[in-house]
């Protein structure tokens, strides 16, 4: 581990594992995770309040860092932080960031007010506690500055949900809150915030590459099961007959319902009621 990477003690030892060992192939297998970043960034462009020269950015959730080209042009200084010290370690090879810190989304070891961007991108699925994502946020946000957070919600992965449901009632996915509940977390914390709800889809030829892609990121981490692997053989063909009910031209399609926020910490927070919508 680079001596400059910043470590503290984590919660989450079993998902820190799973994006440990993916940190060397995720940026090829991160097809979903490119184009959800790419567009969040895009959002960020549009909807930004305070100017890059004058901008503490922090990546949370920041991966091997193959955003942070792009991330770099938005702020004076750039800070990325992760659960994976193997991926902080990936994000170091590229040098655009300061300050590597390897913690927990919601236990962040930096000053409050001490950012005035935070930039998040398909990360707090993987958090137990959302609303303390938010809290600490909120707590480490300069006034007036922005959370740019893409995450995925309810009806994700709706095709491999229900193909293993035609198996088994055992948990083969993570289990993905609505959208309300995380924007009323949001609310909950005081920001004023913008919305919207998108979709996106892959294809794959068959269920064994969709499911080398999923360990290819460190995303086959499902707690609640088991051992190791989806299934024994006769599980995982009755798996794969299921699916194929899906199947289009372009091959068998997995669906993601992506929830994009924009939460803006008030400059004057006893004066602003918070709200969300568009």
């Amino acid at each position: 581990m680079p001596r400059s990477i910043q470590t503290v003690a984590t919660s989450d030892p079993q998902i820190r594992r799973h994006f440990d060992k993916a940190a060397q192939s995720y940026s090829q297998g991160a097809s979903l995770q490119q184009q959800v970043a790419t567009d969040l960034l895009a959002l960020l462009a549009t909807t930004r309040q305070l100017e890059p020269a004058q901008t503490r950015l922090l990546d949370l959730g920041c991966g091997p860092g193959w955003l942070h080209p792009e991330l770099r042009k938005h702020c004076s200084e750039l800070w990325a932080a992760d659960l994976s010290e193997a991926m902080l370690a990936e994000a170091e090879t590229l040098g655009l960031a300061s300050r590597y810190i390897q913690a927990d989304a919601a236990a962040l070891p930096l000053p409050a007010q001490s950012v005035g961007c935070i930039f998040s991108s398909l990360m707090l699925q993987w958090c137990p506690k959302p609303e303390a994502v938010f809290a600490e946020c909120y707590r480490l946000l300069e006034p007036g500055g922005q959370l740019v957070l893409s995450t995925l919600v309810t009806d994700s992965m709706a095709e491999f949900q229900q193909s293993w449901a035609q198996v088994d009632n055992k948990p083969h996915q993570l289990a993905f809150l609505p959208a309300e509940v995380l924007l009323n977390a949001v609310k909950a914390q005081g920001f004023s915030c913008q919305s919207q709800q998108l979709t996106y889809q892959l294809f794959y030829p068959d269920v064994l590459h969709l499911s080398r892609s999923f360990k290819q990121i460190g995303a086959n981490f499902v707690a609640g099961r088991a051992g190791t692997g989806l299934g024994g053989k006769k599980r995982w063909a009755a798996f794969a007959s299921a699916y194929e009910k899906f199947r289009t031209a372009q091959g068998l399609p997995l669906s993601y319902q992506v929830l994009q926020i924009v939460a803006t910490k008030q400059a004057d927070v006893l004066s602003i009621e918070p709200h969300c919508g568009f």
